[in-house]
C-alpha cells in the first residue's frame, strides 16, 4: 500500500476572496475527504493538507507534503487557483522528481487536454467524480498495468495528451464511507464558513446528493452531471450524527445545489433530525421552484434556519436567457412562504449578466430591496470552463477568457454597451442601498441581542468586507 497526499493549493484570502477576504471560505474540500476516505478503505497511508485554513503558504506546504515522503500526491483545483495548483506540482516536482502528482477538480475535468498541455507538471489529471477513478488508478500505477485501460483519466503518450473513454457516474452514493473528517487537522475548530452563513461555531459542511437536472447556462455541471443523484436520507443523518457527537458540530451547512428537489428524502431526513433531539442548526440552498409551505414548516422545526435561493436577476429577460426556469412571481412567492415559516432568508445574485443593461441593473437592485430577504450577495456572471456561458459569453459581450480572472469577484465578462465601472458601481450601489435601511439595519441588531459573540463576529467580518468594496471602488475614480 502507498502513502498519498491530497491537498489544495496554497493562496492568500486576499488573492481568491480580494475585498471580501474578511468574509471569506475556509472550509475544507469534501471532495479531498471522501478521496481520502475510500483510500483509506483500500489501506493507504493518507494524509489531506488544507494550507488556507491551516494558515500556511507555499513553503510550508511543500515541507508537510515533504514530511510524509509520499509516492502519489492529489491536487484539487477550481479554475481561479488552476496555476497556484501548477505551482505546487513544479516546486514538489523539483523537490522530489520521483512523486508522481494527480490533479483533480472541475478545472481538468471541464479543460483536460488543454489543461495537461499548458502545465507539464501535472501528470495525471482526473475527470469527474474520483471516488472509482483513483482508486483503479491507484492500482493500475503499483501495478505497472496500462493507464490507458482507466477510465476518467488523462494522461500523456509520445507527446500527445490522451483522455480515456468517461467513467460512468456513482448511482449508489451510500456505497461510499463517510467523508475522512479524522484526517483534517484541527478539524472543526479550524474551518470556518464565510460571514452570514451560520450562527454557531463550530460548523461543518456536507454535500448529500450530486447532480443537477437544470439547465442554467452559467453552471459547470461536468463534474456530477445532470442527473440528480442523492444519499438515502438514513445516510444523511448517521453523517450529520457522526459530525454532532464525534466532533462537536453545532451547525451544518448542506452545500447541495438544491436540497429540497427531493422532498420526500427531506421530510424524511427532518424528522430524524427533530426526534434525535440534537440541538444543530442547519442552513441550505434551493431554488425558488421548489418551495412548498408544508415542507418549509417542517424543515423550520427541524432546526433549519436559513435557505439560500439563487435568484441572479431581477430582470425575466435576463433570467430567460440565463434558462433559469423561473419567474419574478415564483421568487416572490418563495421568500415570502420562507419568512413566514420563520426561516431567514438569503438572495443570491449576478450583475454583468446576458443582455445586462444600466436599466437592468437597477431593475435588480430595486426587486432585491422589494423582496423579503434578509441577506443578499452579489457576484459578477463569470463563463466558467464547462458551462454553456464559457461557449456564448462572447456574442453577448467582451469575454476575458484569462483563467487567472476567472473568479465571481472580479469582472472577466462585460456586456455590450457597459463598462467594468458600470459593473464595479452598480455591484456597489446594490450592497449600499440593500443594507444601509431600517428594516435590515434592524434585523442585524436583533441577531447581535440573540447571540451577541457570534453575530459581533459575523457582521464585523461582513461590514470589514463590503467597507474594502466601498474604498477600493472610490480610490479607483
Amino acid at each position: 500500500m502507498s502513502r498519498i497526499v491530497l491537498s489544495t493549493p496554497p493562496f492568500t484570502m486576499e488573492e481568491l476572496y480580494g475585498e471580501l477576504a474578511k468574509s471569506g471560505n475556509t472550509m475544507p474540500s469534501l471532495g479531498l475527504c471522501s478521496l481520502a476516505a475510500v483510500l483509506k478503505k483500500q489501506g493507504h497511508e493518507i494524509k489531506i493538507i488544507e494550507p488556507i485554513a491551516l494558515g500556511i503558504d507555499f513553503s510550508q506546504t511543500i515541507r508537510e507534503i515533504l514530511d510524509f515522503n509520499p509516492r502519489y500526491t492529489g491536487i484539487t483545483a477550481p479554475t481561479i487557483l488552476i496555476h497556484q495548483a501548477a505551482r505546487l506540482a513544479r516546486e514538489l516536482k523539483k523537490a522530489n522528481g520521483e512523486i508522481t502528482i494527480i490533479l483533480g477538480g472541475a478545472h481538468i475535468t471541464a479543460l483536460p487536454v488543454e489543461t495537461m498541455s499548458d502545465f507539464p507538471e501535472f501528470d495525471i489529471g482526473c475527470i469527474g467524480e474520483g471516488e472509482d477513478t483513483i482508486l483503479e488508478l491507484i492500482t493500475a500505477l503499483e501495478s505497472g498495468s496500462d493507464l490507458k485501460k482507466v477510465q476518467g483519466i488523462t494522461i500523456r503518450e509520445e507527446g500527445k495528451v490522451l483522455v480515456t473513454p468517461p467513467r460512468p457516474f456513482i448511482q449508489e452514493l451510500d456505497k461510499l464511507p463517510f467523508p475522512a473528517w479524522e484526517f483534517l487537522k484541527g478539524f472543526p475548530d479550524l474551518y470556518r464558513p464565510p460571514s452570514h452563513t451560520y450562527q454557531r461555531l463550530p460548523a461543518a459542511t456536507l454535500f448529500t446528493s450530486r447532480g443537477c437536472p437544470y439547465q442554467c447556462v452559467f453552471c459547470d455541471t461536468s463534474v456530477f452531471g445532470r442527473r440528480y443523484r442523492y444519499h438515502s436520507a438514513g445516510y444523511v443523518f448517521r453523517m450529520a450524527d457522526k459530525l454532532y457527537h464525534s466532533y462537536g458540530v453545532k451547525e451544518i451547512i448542506f452545500y447541495d445545489d438544491a436540497i429540497t428537489t427531493n422532498k420526500q428524502r427531506l421530510v424524511e431526513l427532518c424528522g430524524m433530525l427533530k426526534e434525535s433531539g440534537m440541538k444543530i442548526g442547519w442552513s441550505c440552498f434551493s431554488r425558488v421552484n421548489d418551495a412548498d409551505k408544508d415542507v418549509l414548516r417542517i424543515m423550520k422545526e427541524a432546526g433549519c434556519w436559513q435557505i439560500g435561493y439563487g435568484i441572479e436577476s431581477g430582470s425575466q429577460q435576463i433570467l430567460d436567457v440565463l434558462k433559469k426556469k423561473i419567474t419574478l412571481d415564483q421568487i416572490r412567492s418563495a421568500l415570502c412562504w420562507t419568512k413566514e415559516a420563520g426561516i431567514s432568508t438569503k438572495g443570491f445574485f449576478m450583475i454583468g449578466n446576458f443582455l445586462e443593461t444600466k436599466e437592468t441593473i437597477r431593475q435588480t437592485i430595486d426587486f432585491a430591496k422589494g423582496l423579503a430577504l434578509d441577506d443578499f450577495q452579489i457576484t459578477n456572471l463569470t463563463p466558467f470552463p464547462g458551462s454553456v456561458s464559457f461557449n456564448i459569453a462572447e456574442n453577448y459581450g467582451a469575454f476575458d477568457k484569462d483563467w487567472k480572472k476567472m473568479n465571481t469577484l472580479k469582472v472577466c465578462f462585460i456586456p455590450k454597451d457597459l463598462t467594468p465601472e458600470d459593473l464595479q458601481g452598480g455591484q456597489r450601489k446594490a450592497y449600499l442601498e440593500f443594507y444601509i435601511r431600517p428594516r435590515i439595519i434592524a434585523g442585524k441588531m436583533k441577531e447581535i441581542f440573540r447571540n451577541p459573540v457570534v453575530s459581533l463576529n459575523r457582521i464585523y467580518r461582513g461590514l470589514h468586507s463590503l467597507l474594502g468594496i466601498f474604498l477600493s471602488r472610490y480610490r479607483k475614480h
